[in-house]
């Protein structure tokens, strides 16, 4: 997994889906926030953690209709031209991409064409470097700002989690 959050120890949503996701056997989480927090990637551990990878999974809280900043740096920066595609470089070929996030806001303000504008990265990612798209998970509502929107909040994460973890073993 790799997780894009700034502020992940305030975070109710992706702190319970990466946690459901690390007790996972043979899971993985790169929190790119915490190992890199001046943004300066330590490239091969990155590439050689998505070479030892069969499911790559972008966990992420979305960021006005996109990835936080450290996300998008980490791919311009990560998946480079002799890596990842390129003349016999495809070295994630065959890799399966899920992408999963959360959205403050409700399930009216996103309907499917704008959260496949907002998936369309990953999509073009994945063709580009001839891996395997298998879908985008979302849970909008992802909120805590009363007491009766934070248990919702914690609900609709296990429930998020559940369905990733299904999702990973098709």
């Amino acid at each position: 997994m790799i997780l894009a959050h700034p502020k992940i120890e305030e975070s109710i949503g992706n702190k319970i889906i990466s946690n459901n996701f690390a007790s996972l056997a043979n899971s993985e989480i790169r929190h790119l926030d915490q190992l890199y927090p001046d943004f300066k990637f330590n490239i091969e551990a990155e590439q050689e953690a998505l070479l030892n990878a069969d499911t790559i999974i972008f966990q992420y809280p979305l960021f006005w209709y996109s990835t936080p900043a450290i996300l998008k740096h980490w791919i311009d920066q990560v998946i480079q031209y002799g890596f990842a595609f390129g003349k016999d470089s495809y070295n994630l070929e065959g890799k399966k991409i899920i992408v999963s996030f959360t959205i403050g806001s409700p399930v009216k303000d996103y309907p499917q064409e704008v959260i496949q504008k907002i998936t369309f990265l990953f999509q073009g990612l994945a063709s580009y470097c001839k891996m395997d798209y298998v879908g985008e998970i979302f849970c909008n509502d992802i909120n805590g700002y009363s007491a009766g929107a934070k248990e919702n909040a914690v609900k609709l994460a296990n429930e998020h989690s559940e369905k990733l973890l299904t999702m990973i073993n098709k």
